[in-house]
């Protein structure tokens, strides 16, 4: 193993999750570390970055090997081999965009109650952007059942019933069951059966979750504050118009 200073302060391209894409970012620490034989050699290297763009900070590592490579074509056309890497941030790059109503880790709603589904919904997007899908979808279960806690379903009721109790309160369409049926026993297939779900069956299942909160927890608030702030317009009246007096033909 090697440390090298010479790429500090130098500029590299890294993805900066604060500001959400491909960035000049400069180095501030950088380690190289490799090894292998005559049939096998890896390396990788890890990076201390801040974005030029915003001024956050992160780590950054990128890795590859002998065996990890794939096949292009050059300027000439000729084929040519190059390595695959693969690099990881930390904090990870996000997987999945957060909704803007959940943009500050936090529910935007008028409610004081949320602060469970708030912890919860950052851990559940935390395990999406780490690639931890067992637990995400665990997590939807968990983020569904809490949400439904705050809109006054029993938490003793089994997750049929709290469905049921869902749709009878107009909390949930008839046609939404079906798909909020599906995200409970995705979440319990993953608890009790290690079911590990693929990346577009949870961004499936994270737009029924997200529809679920925003229609019955955020979007309640906004049209909460949207008449408040009606209700205080005033309309000046309409003027009453008085009607003119005759014109007298005979006068003159």
């Amino acid at each position: 193993m090697t440390s090298e200073e010479s790429k500090i302060g130098q500029t590299i391209k890294a993805h900066c999750s604060a500001c959400g894409g491909p960035r000049n970012c400069e180095i501030h620490g950088h380690y190289a570390e490799s090894d292998g034989d005559d049939n096998f050699q890896w390396y990788r290297d890890w990076y201390l970055l801040s974005c030029r763009g915003c001024d956050h900070v992160f780590a950054q590592s990128v890795s590859s090997n002998s065996e990890d490579y794939d096949y292009d074509y050059d300027s000439n056309g000729e084929v040519v081999r190059t390595h695959v890497e693969t690099v990881r941030s930390w904090p990870a790059k996000s997987k999945r965009e957060r909704p803007g109503w959940f943009a500050g880790d936090v529910v935007e709603s008028d409610r004081k109650d949320t602060f469970s589904l708030d912890a919860s919904l950052l851990e559940l997007y935390g395990a999406l952007d780490h690639e931890l899908y067992v637990l995400a979808s665990i997590g939807m279960r968990t983020s569904f059942d809490i949400a439904a806690e705050l809109l006054g379903v029993d938490p003793a009721k089994s997750f049929a019933e709290k469905v049921k109790d869902l749709v009878e309160r107009s909390l949930i369409k008839e046609a939404e069951k079906d798909h909020i049926d599906i995200l409970v026993d995705a979440g319990s297939a993953s608890a009790h059966r290690g079911w590990k779900p693929g990346l577009s069956d949870l961004d499936a299942l994270m737009g029924t979750l997200e529809d679920f909160i925003y229609n019955n927890i955020v979007l309640p608030a906004k049209k909460k504050a949207a008449a408040e702030k009606i209700a205080k317009v005033k309309v000046p009246p309409k003027q009453k118009r008085t009607k003119a007096s005759p014109v007298d033909s005979s006068a003159g």
